[in-house]
């Protein structure tokens, strides 16, 4: 009896101590968790704060990129802008430079000469060129004074005249030249031994360079003096 009696008491007291240290151990489970618990909570704080933080550069950069957007719209308008300026300046000067090319293109159609010769001519046993000491016009330059050639400055289709005073059974016999080649002449001759006025007029398609004068036939004669009976003009009547 007396062994049953001391077993019961120590069966309970072996019970409760497991019982304690079942406890402690939950105890210190729980305070694991706890902390645990508390290094999760700091985490999910600092992630939050880097969330945060990562939130307000997003937006900083959201804000900077709607500047950048704004600056290339601003730069597109600027850039519509500059054509629309860059054409009307190259419409004006497209203009002025068909403009400048219409007044030069004036400029060189004025081609004209009108000459004379202040002395009588003879052509003693071969044709002589009709130089002319007196020019009256020269526009375009054509006229060259050391040969009395007019040579064609610019292509197109020229209208000449030339006249000349004979007397006293004298021939005149006056020959229109291209090229060194005879394309036209005039005559005259009076048998009474008066006076009178021989020419001609012509028209001719001359390209630039070409070529043309007067010659005195062979054995015959012009006459002039200070009153310039006799002359030679050209003009361009259009060009080419």
């Amino acid at each position: 009896m007396l062994t049953a009696v001391v077993l019961v008491p120590l069966l309970l007291l072996s019970n409760t101590l497991a019982q304690d240290d079942t406890i402690s151990e939950i105890q210190k489970t729980i305070s694991v968790l706890e902390h645990r618990m508390n290094s999760a909570e700091s985490s999910l704080k600092e992630s939050q704060g880097n969330l945060v933080k990562a939130l307000q550069r997003v937006a900083v950069t959201e804000a900077k990129l709607q500047q950048a957007e704004t600056k290339l719209v601003q730069a597109d308008v600027k850039r519509v802008q500059l054509e629309s300026e860059l054409k009307k300046h190259s419409a004006a000067i497209a203009g002025l430079t068909q403009n400048l090319s219409t007044l030069q293109g004036k400029q060189t159609r004025h081609i004209a000469f009108s000459v004379g010769r202040s002395t009588s001519l003879t052509a003693t046993g071969e044709n002589k060129v009709i130089t002319y000491d007196k020019i009256w016009l020269n526009d375009g330059n054509g006229f060259n004074k050391f040969n009395s050639y007019f040579v064609a400055p610019l292509s197109g289709v020229y209208m000449f005249t030339y006249n000349n005073l004979y007397h006293s059974n004298k021939n005149s016999f006056v020959l229109f030249m291209m090229n060194g080649k005879h394309v036209q002449s005039s005559q005259g001759y009076d048998a009474n031994g008066g006076w009178g006025m021989s020419g001609n007029e012509i028209q001719l398609r001359l390209q630039k360079g070409d070529s043309v004068w007067l010659e005195l036939g062979k054995n015959h004669y012009i006459y002039s003096n200070v009153y310039l009976y006799s002359s030679f003009t050209g003009q361009l009547i259009y060009q080419n």
